[in-house]
């Protein structure tokens, strides 16, 4: 599945609420055997079997363990920073967070130097990463930049984001909601599509994940977030 991403590539997922995003991330955290780390920004929205959660204080990350769940206290960019200045000073390490503009306080601008410097030099390192959005205006710009394999869900995400999408792809929106749309009416919601840079670069579909596939997954929802999400 999707073409044998590496474990120092940078990977995009972009896609509306509910499209599926969050479970391809997932899988693909789940697929590597290097150091790994879970930025979970949205409340303690993700729990991984045996490994005790970080709660809002990167001076207490472990870094000897092999998976890392790091719970954000808040939305501050300061602890973004903190997390990150620590994360780019390791090797063979990918980072995988859901929700990109929770890097930035959803201002482009806003976005810690350390996260600008993962992003663009941790490559040569080993220092991977997978992020997604469902407002790609606004994430951190390297994010963009830097994305080595971008990949979309269907159903097509809003037109001012696609935008984004389609110029990470070198490619136009309205080639690349025709694509989704037509993928998404073969195959259903969740199915996705991987684009290579470059206008003359062949896309692939890929139809939603089987079940066997997302069992793979070490990454599950926590069932007390969404009650509190639904109270």
């Amino acid at each position: 599945m999707t073409g044998g991403l590496r474990y120092n590539e940078r990977a995009f997922v972009g896609g509306p609420t509910e499209s599926g995003k969050s479970e391809l991330l997932n899988v693909l955290f789940s697929q590597f055997r290097c150091q790994r780390l879970l930025y979970d920004s949205k409340g303690h929205e993700w729990t991984i079997a045996g490994v005790e959660p970080v709660l809002g204080d990167p001076a207490a990350i472990d870094w000897r363990q092999p998976i890392v769940h790091y719970v954000t206290a808040g939305t501050d960019v300061a602890e973004v920073a903190e997390v990150f200045g620590q994360a780019e000073k390791r090797r063979d390490l990918v980072v995988c967070v859901h929700e990109l503009g929770d890097l930035c306080e959803y201002h482009t601008n806003k976005t810690p130097g350390s996260v600008n410097r993962y992003l663009a030099q941790g490559g040569a390192n080993g220092r991977g990463f997978l992020g997604g959005s469902q407002v790609p205006v606004d994430m951190p710009k390297r994010a963009r930049s830097e994305a080595n394999r971008i990949y979309t869900m269907a159903p097509a995400i809003g037109e001012e984001h696609l935008k984004v999408i389609a110029a990470m792809a070198e490619r136009s929106s309205a080639e690349m909601r025709a694509e989704i749309e037509a993928a998404g009416a073969e195959h259903g919601p969740h199915t996705f599509i991987e684009w290579p840079r470059g206008a003359h670069q062949e896309s692939t579909v890929w139809p939603p994940m089987p079940e066997w596939v997302r069992k793979e997954s070490i990454v599950r929802r926590r069932e007390a977030h969404a009650r509190e999400r639904r109270g």
